[in-house]
C-alpha cells in the first residue's frame, strides 16, 4: 500500500438536484462544458489531476499546495465571469475545500484522511467560497496575496479531532496587514549582519525620511523594535529563555492590529550592545523600543520591561515582575502576554503616547491614523466618561478618517461601538437605526479586514444586538481564534455571552484582567453579569459596585442583587434610581433591549425585579405596542387574573 503527502481539492455544485429538476437536459450539458472548459484546464494548468469525478463534484491531487489554492480560487473567479452571461435561474454555484496531508494511493484512485477532511471542508464551505485546513493555511498564508479569515476549529464527520479551518478571501488584504508590512520591511533590510549597515547607511543618504517604506505609503501605526532581553547570569538556560521573552513579546504585539513590529533578525543585531536607544530608533525607523533583562535570584526569576520614546529617549513605561522559577516556561508565557497587553491594548501605553503626539499636530496636517486616534479619544476612552456629545463627534471623526483612508478597517470598528454605545445609553433618536448602523460598519471593518479579531468582535457584538445570536457566537469564536491573548477581545466576547454562556463568560473575563491588570473598567460587565446568571449574586455584586458612573443597565442590575443578598433598603434606593431614569421600566423591556439566554435566565432577571420592588410583568399596551417583547413566563397567571393577557 502506497501513501504519500498531497494537497487534495474537493469540488461540488451547489443545488445541483434542484437544477437538474428544472432542467436535467440543460443542466447536465451546461456541466459537462464546464468541466471540459474550465475545470479541467485550470487543474491542469495548475498541475493538478482529477482523480474522481461524482455527478456534480469532483476530487483532485496537488503536488503543491500552493497550486492547489491559487487553481481553487481561478475557478471561483471563472465561474463568476461564465455566470455573467448565464440566467441567474442556470447559474452554477460551487463549494471548494483544500486539505493537506497523507493519502493511500490505489491505481488512479485517493483514499484516507487526507481526501476525507477536503471533502469535509467542501460540504462546510459556503456557495462561492474557499474553504482550506489550517495545514494549507500555514502553508501558504506567506505565499499568497489571498487573505486567510479563521473560522475556528470545526467538528467535522468521522474525523475525531476538531479540523481548524480559514475562509479564503481573494478580496480581503493578507492575514495581518501589518505583518505583510513588517515582512516587506524585512525583505529591505538584508540578511543578519547587513541590516544595520545598510540601514545607517540608508539613512545618512535620505536623512530622516524612513528609507524602507515603499513610494506613497504611509504607515501611520506606532513602530517599536524589542531588542533581545539581557541576561544578568551566566547560566546558558536563562539565556535561551531571555531570547523566548523577546519573541514572544514580538508575537503577541503582532496582534495588535495598531502595532508596527520589527522582526526579530533584525534587533538581533543589537544584542549585547550597549546602543542608544535613539541611535536603534534612526537605524530602524520605529518610534518605540522595548528592552529588558532577566535575572535568577536563587529559586525566583526577575524580569525587567522598559519602552521608551526612540525620538526623545524619555521611559513611557517600565514594569518589574519578580516570579518562582518553579515553571519558568510558564512564567514567561504568562509575563509576556501581560507586557504586550500593557504596550497593545486600547488604552495601552502605545496607544496613549500616540494620541498625545497627534494632539500636538497641526489640525491640516492628521492623518488617517491621527484622526483614528483623536475618534477613539473622544468618544470610545474618554477621560470623563461617554458622553451624547462625544460619540456625535466621535462618528463625525472616525467618518473623517475613512474619509481619508477608505481602507481602514478600524475606523469602521470604532464607528460600530460609536453605535452601540448611542444605542446602550439611550442617546440614539432612533434605536433601531443605531442598531443597523452598528451592523453595517461592523461588516464593512470583517469586508476590509477579515483577520482582524477586533473587526469580529465588533461584529459579534453587532450580530448579537441585532438578534442573530447563532452567527454572533462564530463571530466571537473566530475573534478569540484570531487573538487568543488579547485582553481586550477576550472581555468584550465575555460581555456579550454572559447571559447564555456565564461559566466561558467569567473564564474569559478572568483572563482578560489577568493579561491587562490596569484594565478599563468595562471589563467589569461580562463579570458581573456572569456571575449574576450563575447565581454568585455576592460575587457580582463586588464587580458591579466597581462601574464608575454607571447607566441605567448597572442601576437595574444593583437593584435586583440587593434584592437577591436581601438588602432591602439598598434594592429600595437601587430600584428608586432606575425609575428616576425610566418611570416605565419593566424586567420585560430590559430583557428585550440586553438579553440573549434560556427561560431560566429570563426567569432569574424577573424575580430579582420583584424582589427588588420593580415591575416584571407588562401590561397589555406594552405588549401591544412592542409584539417582539420577551415572555416572562411567570406572568401568565398574574396577566390572566388581571385580564391583561
Amino acid at each position: 500500500m502506497d501513501r504519500k503527502l498531497a494537497a487534495i481539492l474537493a469540488a461540488d455544485v451547489v443545488g445541483y438536484s434542484a437544477l437538474m429538476e428544472q432542467d436535467e437536459q440543460g443542466t447536465f450539458e451546461r456541466l459537462k462544458a464546464g468541466r471540459k472548459e474550465l475545470f479541467e484546464p485550470e487543474i491542469s494548468s495548475h498541475h493538478g489531476y482529477i482523480f474522481k469525478l461524482m455527478g456534480d463534484g469532483l476530487l483532485a491531487e496537488f503536488s503543491s499546495v500552493v497550486d492547489a489554492v491559487e487553481c481553487a480560487m481561478a475557478l471561483q473567479k471563472g465561474l463568476v465571469e461564465r455566470n455573467a452571461a448565464v440566467p441567474e435561474g442556470q447559474r452554477f454555484q460551487m463549494r471548494i475545500g483544500i486539505n493537506l496531508g497523507e493519502v493511500i494511493v490505489e491505481g488512479d484512485d485517493r483514499y484516507g484522511e487526507g481526501v476525507n477532511i477536503a471533502a469535509r471542508l467542501e460540504q462546510i464551505a459556503e456557495p462561492g467560497g474557499v474553504y482550506v485546513s489550517g495545514k494549507v493555511a500555514k502553508e501558504v498564508e506567506k505565499k499568497l496575496a489571498f487573505a486567510f479569515e479563521a473560522i475556528g476549529e470545526q467538528r467535522v464527520k468521522n474525523i475525531a479531532e476538531p479540523v481548524p479551518v480559514y475562509r479564503v478571501n481573494l478580496n480581503g488584504q493578507p492575514r495581518r496587514h501589518l505583518l505583510k508590512a513588517r515582512r516587506l520591511r524585512n525583505k529591505w533590510l538584508m540578511p543578519e549582519g547587513l541590516a544595520v549597515v545598510v540601514a545607517v547607511t540608508a539613512a545618512a543618504v535620505l536623512g530622516t525620511q524612513h528609507w524602507w517604506k515603499p513610494s506613497g505609503a504611509a504607515f501611520d501605526e506606532a513602530s517599536i523594535a524589542v531588542l533581545p532581553f539581557d541576561n544578568l547570569g551566566d547560566d546558558p538556560k536563562w539565556e535561551r529563555i531571555a531570547d523566548g521573552i523577546s519573541e514572544d513579546i514580538i508575537t503577541e504585539l503582532s496582534q495588535a492590529d495598531h502595532v508596527l513590529v520589527i522582526a526579530r533578525h533584525s534587533t538581533d543585531a543589537y544584542r549585547a550592545t550597549s546602543a542608544d536607544v535613539r541611535q536603534v530608533g534612526a537605524d530602524l525607523g520605529v518610534r518605540f523600543v522595548l528592552e529588558g533583562s532577566l535575572q535568577a535570584i536563587g529559586d525566583r526569576v526577575r524580569i525587567r520591561a522598559q519602552l521608551v520614546d526612540a525620538v526623545t529617549g524619555a521611559d513611557l513605561w517600565s514594569e518589574r515582575y519578580d516570579r518562582p522559577d518553579e515553571d519558568i516556561f510558564e512564567v514567561q508565557s504568562d509575563v509576556t502576554a501581560k507586557i504586550a497587553n500593557t504596550l497593545g491594548s486600547q488604552v495601552g501605553v502605545i496607544r496613549k503616547s500616540q494620541f498625545k503626539l497627534a494632539q500636538h499636530k497641526p489640525p491640516n496636517s492628521l492623518t488617517a491614523y491621527d484622526t483614528y486616534l483623536m475618534a477613539d479619544a473622544v468618544a470610545l476612552t474618554p477621560v470623563g466618561g461617554v458622553t451624547k456629545d462625544g460619540l456625535i463627534e466621535g462618528e463625525r471623526l472616525f467618518r473623517k478618517a475613512i474619509e481619508l483612508d477608505p481602507q481602514m478597517a478600524r475606523a469602521y470598528v470604532g464607528l460600530a461601538y460609536v453605535y452601540s454605545l448611542m444605542y446602550g445609553y439611550g442617546f440614539a433618536d432612533s434605536p433601531q437605526q443605531a442598531l443597523l448602523k452598528q451592523l453595517e460598519a461592523a461588516r464593512k471593518a470583517v469586508e476590509l479586514d477579515p483577520n482582524n479579531n477586533e473587526a469580529h468582535g465588533a461584529l459579534g457584538q453587532a450580530l448579537n444586538w441585532n438578534g442573530e445570536w447563532a452567527q454572533a457566537l462564530v463571530e466571537f469564536d473566530r475573534a478569540e481564534a484570531l487573538a487568543p491573548n488579547d485582553a481586550d477581545t477576550l472581555a468584550l466576547i465575555a460581555t456579550n455571552i454572559a447571559a447564555s454562556q456565564s461559566a466561558r463568560a467569567v473564564r474569559l473575563s478572568e483572563r482578560a484582567i489577568l493579561l491587562n491588570p490596569h484594565y478599563p473598567n468595562w471589563y467589569n460587565y461580562g463579570l458581573y453579569w456572569g456571575y449574576f446568571f450563575q447565581e454568585q449574586f455576592d460575587k457580582s455584586l463586588n464587580y458591579a459596585k466597581l462601574v464608575t458612573g454607571p447607566s441605567i443597565n448597572e442601576k437595574s442590575f444593583l437593584a435586583m442583587l440587593y434584592g437577591y443578598l436581601n438588602q432591602p433598603e439598598e434594592a429600595k434606593k437601587a430600584a428608586a434610581m432606575v425609575l428616576k431614569d425610566d418611570p416605565d421600566w419593566t424586567a420585560e423591556k430590559f430583557l428585550t433591549k440586553w438579553f440573549v439566554g434560556g427561560e431560566h435566565e429570563t426567569e432569574l432577571v424577573a424575580e430579582g425585579a420583584r424582589k427588588a420592588g420593580l415591575r416584571a410583568c407588562a401590561t397589555r399596551a406594552e405588549l401591544k405596542e412592542n409584539p417582539n417583547m420577551i415572555h416572562v413566563k411567570s406572568c401568565d397567571k398574574e396577566r390572566q387574573k388581571a385580564g391583561s393577557g
